[in-house]
């Protein structure tokens, strides 16, 4: 005798991804807190690169890089 067996497939709903329009609160530190427009999510922002600390630079930004000597001829009229 055969049975027959109905199977439910559940399927899983798909997440949709927001597209995040982030709303960051006025710098006041290394961090400030941003909220997305559209879903609510929170999150932290860097206000500057981590990495970058001007003030450990040990040259300074303005200085003219370094250009070879150059020979002027002898029958030059400069």
């Amino acid at each position: 005798m055969k049975q027959r067996v109905n199977e439910k497939i559940e399927e899983k709903p798909e997440v949709e991804q927001c597209h995040h329009y982030w709303v960051i609160e006025v710098a006041n530190g290394p961090k400030s807190l941003g909220k997305c427009k559209n879903c609510g999510e929170v999150r932290e922002f860097f206000n500057a690169f981590p990495d970058f600390n001007p003030m450990k630079r040990k040259s300074n930004p303005l200085d003219l890089p370094k250009l070879p000597e150059v020979a002027i001829a002898k029958d030059s009229e400069s």
